[in-house]
């Protein structure tokens, strides 16, 4: 935990909302340890509460979506024009998966306090200590809630949920989901890009929020049989695009359930066949995803991009070693030829760069 950087949230939100009171500033820090601050098991009531809200709102042109309140967390402005382009239901799951899966702890907050403490000492914010105190000590015998004051409250009139901050970063893909899902049955998403750029984590967080099948190219590298020195030097040819397109594409197509084999490849073979149910939206993640035998499936292409000296350090981490020089020396090779030759990226709706919309 950097206090320098909770010293920086501090002032950088003095700036931006100088009307902010000694409990809006403890409310942030509240915000940044524990997100929410409880868990939320009705999520009916939480849409309803939501819908409640947003519908007595009026969108503020100028109002940003996201705001960062650090540690991996932000502020999403249900006055955004930008609130408007999803589904108040997606809204809801960014707020309820953050509210029940954040953890804080009483002594990293304490010390967060101790650092708001601190600028009021040395002058960086221009409150009591003592005022301070006996606003800490009321919140910590239960006496009074940690909320906005009421002078933030009719400066700044705040209508926001808190969430992670990666769900503001990938905002325009849940936009673009919401989009398909509004007007098609069925919609397939791609997600592909270089090794270690997140391409799985995305999934999982796009699974999180929606009802939906994944599907992973790994389970698709080639079978010992058909690693052929002809195939290997193939453009994209380091998965069995075929078998994909057989099982998973076909599949898909069909619209009822199915059955797929994944490839192990510790054991190279295939293990038993997963049973598939047919589901709204279904997640394709990972390097040769997009290969021109399977791009006619998707409706939405995501890429992701990583610059080469955070994959080498990524994949290092999450490897380990020896794959890591495999890696390096074989497996990236490979997908850089098939990215530029294939130009998978020109062929994407929507394309990250470090975690970045370009």
């Amino acid at each position: 935990m950097d206090m320098n950087n909770i010293k920086k949230i501090l002032l950088a939100h003095y700036a931006r909302y100088p009307e902010m009171r000694i409990p809006d500033m403890v409310k942030l820090l509240y915000q940044n340890e524990y997100a929410g601050g409880h868990f939320i098991i009705d999520e009916t009531d939480s849409l309803r509460r939501l819908r409640e809200e947003y519908h007595g709102l009026s969108p503020v042109s100028s109002q940003q979506a996201f705001e960062s309140i650090g540690n991996g967390l932000c502020r999403m402005y249900l006055t955004s024009p930008r609130c408007r382009e999803v589904d108040l239901r997606t809204i809801n799951r960014f707020f309820i998966n953050t509210a029940n899966t954040s953890r804080g702890g009483r002594e990293n907050f304490e010390k967060k306090l101790d650092v708001l403490r601190r600028c009021c000492i040395e002058g960086d914010l221009p409150y009591s200590v003592d005022a301070l105190d006996s606003y800490v000590e009321a919140i910590s015998k239960g006496s009074m809630l940690v909320s906005h004051s009421r002078v933030y409250r009719d400066a700044y009139h705040p209508a926001y949920r808190v969430m992670r901050a990666v769900y503001g970063d990938f905002f325009a893909v849940f936009s673009r989901i919401d989009a398909l899902m509004g007007t098609k049955d069925h919609v397939n998403v791609a997600v592909d890009g270089t090794s270690g750029a997140g391409k799985s984590s995305l999934a999982a967080l796009i699974g999180d929020v929606y009802e939906c099948n994944v599907f992973h190219m790994d389970d698709y590298f080639l079978t010992p049989e058909l690693r052929t020195e002809e195939r290997l030097n193939e453009a994209g040819g380091n998965v069995d695009y075929g078998r994909f397109k057989r099982e998973i594409a076909r599949g898909l197509k069909s619209g009822g359930a199915f059955s797929y084999r994944p490839y192990n490849c510790r054991t190279k073979a295939l293990e038993a066949p997963v049973r598939v149910t047919p589901k709204p939206l279904n997640i394709i993640e990972g390097s040769y995803s997009m290969h021109p035998a399977l791009v006619d499936l998707y409706d939405l292409k995501v890429f992701l991009g990583i610059n080469a000296e955070e994959q080498s350090r990524r994949i290092l981490a999450r490897n380990g070693d020896i794959m890591h020089k495999r890696f390096m020396s074989e497996w990236v090779p490979m997908e850089n030829r098939y990215f530029a030759e294939m130009g998978i990226r020109d062929l994407c709706d929507l394309a990250y760069d470090d975690g970045a919309l370009v």
